[in-house]
């Protein structure tokens, strides 16, 4: 990611691949010949905007290779004359060891790791069937990391499926965004190891995400809709947790996201330093100055919370978190036109 001085970088949930890195990293079938073409009706690139017509794009092996108006000799051609070729997509803010069809607070209780990577095998397929080749996982409930087992089988070839870059487990505070056990105080759960309370633990958890091979650090600087316990106006990690967060990551070159969606847990999520702020749907004009000044990137997600609201109940979400999709919905367009401006 480039920082662009003053203005905030905003990286929309759905963003397009620069050409070169258009190559699918997935070994061809035996059958597959060496050599292959392309005839695009239409070519996007878009570093530039530009659409050019009746492009052949030569291929070897699982590389771009060369651009030409003419058809290269003795090769097969797929015939796209119809259609408008493009480098895959990326989205930027995904959960892959999820049931996306069920939303309800306890579907993560039910969920053991071998089936969450069964179903992240299966969303990592539905991704690369609509056009993905990128994408980055914003942390997952799971101690055992699916989300890292996914990755490695896809670049050794052991499975098809995007690139991906990972966030390690959802840090946060006891009863917070992140903290999976919804269940009553006789029935609670042992503490798992996403939980931390003080800056000293924060260490222990960040560590922990790093030793098993996370990308990014992912901290719940607030609460948010898709739980029943938290109030996503609430700050939740403190700003010097985030700060030491911040510290550890960034020694061992990697970055730092912060779910982030009321206007208070935005501010301290940046004054600590984090990369990239998801969502900030309660984005404030201080907020959005301390994102630009920072060169802190936005990952709005705005389809996220719309569909969700959509939805309604019908995949399974607790009432109170619909109430609380509905009530934080006001205040996305102005939190995403202040970061515009």
């Amino acid at each position: 990611m480039r920082r662009q001085g003053n203005k905030i970088c905003i990286t929309l949930t759905l963003c397009l691949l620069l050409y070169p890195r258009v190559s699918a990293q997935q070994p061809q079938p035996s059958s597959a010949p060496a050599r292959m073409a392309i005839k695009a009706g239409r070519l996007l690139d878009i570093r530039t905007g530009q659409v050019t017509t009746n492009v052949f794009i030569l291929i070897e092996k699982d590389k771009i290779v060369s651009l030409s108006n003419s058809a290269p000799a003795v090769v097969p051609i797929i015939d796209l004359s119809n259609q408008t070729v493009l480098p895959g997509l990326i989205d930027c803010h995904v959960h892959l060891l999820l049931n996306w069809k069920d939303q309800s607070s306890a579907s993560v209780l039910r969920m053991s790791a071998a089936q969450g990577a069964l179903w992240g095998w299966h969303n990592l397929q539905t991704y690369l069937h609509q056009g993905f080749t990128t994408l980055r996982d914003a942390g997952e409930y799971d101690s055992g990391y699916g989300q890292f087992a996914l990755r490695e089988s896809v670049e050794t070839g052991l499975i098809q499926g995007p690139r991906l870059v990972c966030a390690g487990g959802l840090i946060s505070v006891t009863g917070g965004h992140g903290d999976a056990d919804s269940l009553a105080p006789d029935y609670a759960l042992p503490r798992r190891p996403n939980i931390a309370n003080t800056v000293d633990e924060i260490g222990v958890v960040v560590r922990r995400d790093l030793k098993y091979g996370a990308d990014w650090i992912k901290l719940m600087a607030t609460g948010g809709v898709m739980d029943p316990l938290s109030d996503f106006n609430t700050q939740e990690l403190s700003e010097e947790q985030m700060a030491k967060a911040v510290e550890i990551a960034h020694r061992a070159h990697k970055r730092v996201m912060a779910h982030a969606e009321g206007t208070e847990g935005i501010k301290a999520a940046a004054r600590a330093g984090v990369d990239s702020m998801e969502h900030g749907t309660m984005l404030d004009e201080e907020g959005a100055a301390l994102l630009a000044k920072k060169g802190i990137w936005l990952v709005p997600t705005l389809n996220t919370f719309q569909m969700s609201v959509e939805t309604g109940l019908a995949n399974g979400q607790d009432p109170i978190m619909l109430e609380k999709g509905k009530a934080i919905l006001k205040y996305q367009q102005p939190a995403f036109s202040l970061a515009l401006k």
